[in-house]
């Protein structure tokens, strides 16, 4: 990579369509997926392990029929 160019953050599978997930930036200018689930159910990981295949707190941005 040339300088001052940063490479894409990974893929997020199911957490980047998820109306759930958060993109928190540290000071440093990473970027983490912050599941907003976390807060109301410790069941869910605040910041889980990616990609994300498979959640049963899964739910969509933009639900079907809604553009």
């Amino acid at each position: 990579m040339p300088d001052g160019v940063r490479p894409p953050p990974p893929a997020a599978g199911l957490c980047a369509r998820c109306r759930h997930q958060r993109e928190v930036r540290n000071t440093r200018g990473s970027t983490f997926s912050l599941c907003a689930r976390s807060r109301q159910d410790p069941t869910y990981p605040r910041y889980p392990r990616l990609p994300v295949l498979s959640c049963g707190g899964y739910e969509p941005k933009d639900p079907p029929g809604s553009g």
